[in-house]
């Protein structure tokens, strides 16, 4: 069942502007804004439609705001429906309508915040895909977090969504990685050598050289071309094993690692070569194989599929890749990129048009850099050194739960500072050590009600009329706009909105814990109480879930 408050209203308000002015008045209403209010004075909801309907009916917005307000006034749904000048229509829901979704909660669980708008068609988020050339970094971590928050939002809006893994497992970066290792290698057995300045430095390297050298023995006297193709297959492997295993620790899963050598083996990528060739999209010049990226997109560069040498570009195996994303049936495929990639944005849509897909199928989501912080001060990272603080590391340090609400505490395209310190505290200052501990309070007030017998036998009975104080009807509120916040973080793919809204809602339950004694001497005041944290109590549990938080009973 779709529980969204937001549709109810608009369909009152569909309602009454067909009852004031027909269809004709209907049609020219193409769309409108309803939003939570910005101060709680305000009511809960707020539609800019009177505007809307001002430009179109040449009548001033406070004139039509009467006409809408004394038909919506008549609507169970609310309680309260007032103007707001110069244009806005404030709505307060019916204390009727919040009781329900109360009850609605506590019978269908889990199932409150799910919609039916995904129809079942299947997506794909593809995420992390990591090189395997070193361990996972934070920024890796926020990555990972954040695409398997939005695989579980898009699963609560009914989508089938399958997590993926591209693995770069060809190319230069692993003949560099490879003789990297080989250079480790002949160190450990006593050759003075150094690492060129483009080589992988990381120390992590000595740790694989140790482990070839254990499994492989001398190999000084090896071929280079031979060992070097040796080191990369054992390379990668050892690498992913590790990534595998990290993310595993994380609480991340991938249905399907999609390795690019597939490309090649398979012939894919000569396969959708052949396919621009047909469409006269691409070209040879100085002896490289070049993509008319212009003949796409207006002011953008031709970009090289095939370099001089003979070596195929990224470019041209994510051509391939994406074109056997499509062809397994995929409504929509969502990318999350680094920053660093985002430049690369333009000429991958210009291949997926090409290719006659619908540019809307593909959604790339650009996360931004994140920089730890230690006592205040910076903490100093380079990865072309091998220096940087690995996701293990973090994990270690602060936990699974602390990394992965700071790593969605933010929008994606928004620089993230993540405070080590903050997250280790187990105090309210650390804003996930503060919603769990919300959880588990209320779970410690369940279970004394039960060894009280206090608990409600039958919830039909509860009477929720006794819930009559402000901070009560603030939950009741909050519980009642929960399926809205899951299906519009879903939609635009934006998780950070679940940690805000987790926030207010283990603010305003601490506050009414507070101020309010849950199980008291008037039985069914009692009982009311713990109907309605134990509301507050799936929800948190609720949302933790999409966020792969755990929800701990007791701290």
């Amino acid at each position: 069942m779709d529980n969204s408050v937001k549709w109810l209203v608009r369909d009152s308000i569909l309602r009454t502007i067909k009852k004031i002015g027909g269809e004709d008045l209907l049609k020219k209403i193409s769309s409108f804004s309803i939003e939570r209010s910005k101060k709680k004075e305000w009511g809960d909801l707020s539609t800019n439609l009177p505007f809307l309907l001002s430009s179109v009916s040449q009548t001033s917005p406070a004139k039509i705001s009467e006409e809408l307000i004394s038909s919506l006034s008549e609507e169970d749904l609310f309680s309260r429906v007032e103007y707001a000048p110069p244009g806005f229509i404030n709505f307060s829901l019916s204390f009727s309508y919040l009781k329900e979704s109360l009850k609605r909660i506590i019978q269908e669980k889990e199932d409150y915040t799910r919609f039916s708008l995904g129809e079942e068609r299947k997506v794909q988020v593809e995420f992390v895909s990591a090189n395997p050339t070193g361990p996972l970094h934070v920024g890796h971590g926020r990555a990972a977090a954040l695409g398997d928050a939005l695989a579980n939002n898009l699963g609560k809006l009914n989508y089938k969504v399958e997590r993926e893994y591209y693995v770069n497992d060809v190319g230069g970066q692993i003949k560099k990685l490879a003789k990297s290792l080989w250079i480790r290698i002949r160190q450990l057995e006593g050759e003075q050598i150094a690492i060129p300045d483009d080589g992988y430095k990381g120390e992590y390297l000595i740790d694989l050289a140790r482990i070839f050298k254990e499994k492989r023995g001398i190999i000084q006297q090896e071929e280079e071309d031979k060992i070097i193709l040796e080191l990369s297959g054992f390379a990668v492997e050892e690498i992913l094993s590790q990534i595998r295993e990290d993310l595993e620790k994380f609480g991340v899963s991938f249905d399907h690692w999609f390795f690019e050598s597939e490309l090649y083996k398979n012939n894919k990528l000569a396969e959708v070569l052949s396919i621009l060739e047909g469409k006269n999209l691409i070209y040879e010049k100085d002896g490289a194989l070049w993509f008319k990226t212009s003949a796409i997109i207006k002011d953008e560069e031709d970009r090289v599929l095939r370099r001089k040498n003979g070596e195929y570009t990224y470019f041209a195996s994510d051509i391939a890749y994406h074109q056997d994303k499509f062809k397994r049936g995929f409504f929509k495929i969502i990318d999350i990129w680094g920053a660093d990639h985002i430049g690369y944005l333009p000429r991958l849509v210009s291949a997926v048009r090409a290719l006659g897909y619908p540019e809307e199928a593909l959604k790339i989501v650009i996360y931004q850099l994140v920089s730890l912080k230690r006592e205040g001060k910076r903490v100093p990272a380079s990865t072309r050194e091998g220096k940087f603080i690995s996701l293990r590391e973090l994990l270690e340090e602060v936990g699974k739960d602390a990394a992965r609400f700071f790593f969605l505490s933010r929008s994606a395209d928004s620089h993230l500072e993540f405070d080590l310190e903050l997250a280790k505290k187990q105090t309210p200052e650390n804003p996930v050590f503060y919603i769990q501990y919300a959880h588990a309070r209320i779970c410690s007030i369940l279970k004394k009600a039960e060894e009280k017998r206090a608990f409600p036998v039958n919830y039909e009975k509860v009477n929720l009329d006794l819930l009559t104080s402000p901070e009560e009807r603030e939950l009741m509120w909050l519980i009642s706009y929960l399926p809205d916040q899951v299906r519009e973080a879903g939609e635009r793919l934006e998780p950070h909105h679940l940690t805000v809204y987790l926030q207010e809602l283990a603010s305003s339950f601490h506050y009414f814990y507070t101020r309010h004694q849950v199980i008291g001497e008037d039985r069914e005041l009692t009982s009311a109480r713990l109907f309605l944290v134990q509301a507050v109590k799936l929800a948190i549990l609720d949302l933790l879930g999409i966020l792969g938080i755990s929800a701990p009973e007791r701290m």
